[in-house]
């Protein structure tokens, strides 16, 4: 086959740029010793012509217009760029809405706006459109008096929309999966985070461990990556003490840190089932 290979670019990848590249580079290195035509294309280059798969890690709207075309002549890419473009917070937010998944409950709010809704605290302000890259994009907000001035710091970095979600009591654990559909062939591993992109597990403290329906974590999961389109993705959830999932995140080709190795594998086997 012939591939080409588009990693993250370095702005969408704050502070994960070294673990989003390991998992990048493993899977560039285990195609090429398959024997397949793997060709790096830096984000912001054009696409060969005539590939017959794109691998790629791309959030830029540029590369993803790139990656479209392609696919309209017959390139597969994984993720595609519609199912990349689905992850962008408020469309994945009203992807599950419509799917019926429990997330927290959330408000729509619009930055420019001269007085705020009545709210409950505490919860979470999060910037609506695209992926988390500031450690303002997603704060965690105590008071009124918070949300006024993280809306207004929102506005002033010309950030128009935003969802203030409630804050959920529990444990947050990450779940990685990798296949459109589920079944219990496909990849899926979760854990509790010991660390983030910026820091905000620590808001839930330490983990509890509540007992919760694992099985269900796992068809929920492939059921929110299966209505986004992604076939490589990761997410976060929060386990309350009585058991409840509440999906908070779906990431498209997370880096897979964890397991690595056989996230790469198991990436190389999808790509090369598109032959």
């Amino acid at each position: 086959m012939k591939i080409a290979a588009i990693p993250r670019a370095l702005a969408d990848s704050p502070n994960m740029s070294e673990k989003d590249m390991a998992l990048f580079r493993l899977t560039v290195e285990k195609l090429s010793e398959e024997g397949h035509c793997t060709v790096v294309i830096e984000d912001g280059d054009e696409i060969p012509a005539g590939c017959d798969a794109i691998f790629h890690m791309t959030r830029t709207a540029q590369m993803l217009d790139r990656i479209a075309a392609r696919e309209k002549e017959g390139a597969a890419a994984i993720n595609s760029a519609a199912a990349t473009r689905n992850c962008s917070r408020i469309t994945f937010t009203e992807i599950l809405t419509r799917e019926g998944i429990e997330q927290p409950h959330y408000t729509l709010l619009d930055t420019s706006m001269s007085t705020t809704p009545a709210l409950r605290f505490p919860g979470w302000l999060k910037k609506s459109d695209g992926w988390s890259s500031h450690p303002d994009d997603v704060q965690y907000i105590a008071t009124k008096e918070a949300l006024i001035n993280a809306i207004g710091n929102l506005r002033t970095r010309g950030i128009d929309k935003a969802i203030y979600s409630e804050h959920i009591e529990g444990d947050i654990v990450k779940f990685y999966g990798i296949g459109r559909n589920d079944n219990r062939d496909k990849f899926f591993r979760l854990h509790y985070p010991t660390d983030g992109k910026f820091g905000h597990e620590k808001i839930n403290g330490v983990p509890h461990k509540y007992p919760f329906d694992e099985e269900k974590l796992r068809t929920t999961a492939f059921k929110a990556a299966a209505a986004i389109g992604v076939e490589i993705f990761g997410g976060d959830c929060i386990i309350s003490p009585d058991g409840r999932i509440y999906i908070i995140d779906i990431n498209d080709c997370p880096s897979f840190s964890a397991y690595r190795e056989e996230a790469a594998e198991e990436i190389v086997r999808l790509i090369t089932s598109k032959k």
